[in-house]
């Protein structure tokens, strides 16, 4: 065979391929699969009632956090210098 045959039979062989893996990419492989893009939120899953305490919270015998008490958390605005003359005031 002459290297022009060679040729063309590995040029045909890489076009064949290439037409090919053009073709499978355009066809969907998950038909019946929904997109996660626009897949629905996930259940939100809750305490059963009997676990659950009248609040709504959980009392479990060893949370650390039972007694941790809530406050509101607001930005400082006041400088260094101004929270600790308030600091020394209040000592």
């Amino acid at each position: 065979m002459s290297l022009a045959a060679i040729l063309a039979v590995l040029l045909l062989v890489l076009g064949i391929r290439l037409i090919g893996s053009a073709l499978n990419m355009t066809r969907s492989r998950d038909a019946g699969t929904p997109d996660p893009q626009f897949a629905e939120p996930a259940e939100t899953v809750t305490r059963p009632p009997e676990l659950a305490g009248e609040d709504g919270t959980a009392r479990v015998a060893d949370d650390p956090s039972a007694d941790w008490e809530a406050v509101e958390l607001v930005p400082v605005d006041k400088t260094a210098e101004e929270l600790g003359r308030e600091e020394a005031a209040e000592d």
